[in-house]
């Protein structure tokens, strides 16, 4: 993810992160910083800019003794729509009665790949700016979780 920030007196701050491996990397004015250690980078001049938080957290960066917030944190009704997908799940394939309607693929398999519907989730929530779209993203993404968790259900059931 990539985020890009003009701030009055350090001009132009690009910080990009991977959403899946955690890797960051920040320049200033267009100069890339030396990293240092996992979360400090170096400046040309010698000055030390510390990161706190992540992508999903909230990132703030220490430059000197300023702050700056170089991504917002989720609001908890991000969080809770995110979740939707993967309660949907885990309720819906503990169920026998549910299961015997729609079969889906619960436990290890079905927790794993609602989770990976709950990055998505996140990772799209965060592009967009509509609350209308925030709630909508949500219940698209639960349907296609659902869906997926179906179809390898049913790939499972024609084995058997």
């Amino acid at each position: 993810m990539k985020s890009v920030i003009q701030h009055e007196s350090l001009g132009e701050i690009i910080y990009e992160e991977s959403a899946w491996t955690g890797r960051k990397s920040i320049s200033i004015n267009g100069q890339q910083l030396n990293k240092i250690k996992r979360n400090e980078f170096q400046t040309s001049e010698g000055e030390t800019v510390t990161l706190k938080g992540n992508y999903f957290l909230g990132t703030t960066a220490v430059i000197g003794t300023e702050s700056v917030t170089l991504t917002q944190a989720y609001k908890w009704y991000e969080y809770v729509l995110s979740a939707i997908p993967f309660i949907l799940v885990i309720i819906w394939g503990n169920s026998v009665a549910l299961c015997s309607i729609v079969p889906i693929v619960g436990g290890a398999i079905g927790g794993g790949i609602s989770a990976l519907f709950v990055v998505a989730n996140l990772l799209l929530i965060r592009k967009v700016k509509n609350i209308g779209l925030k709630v909508l993203i949500p219940l698209l993404v639960t349907g296609l979780c659902f869906l997926a968790c179906y179809l390898i259900a049913l790939a499972i059931l024609a084995i058997l």
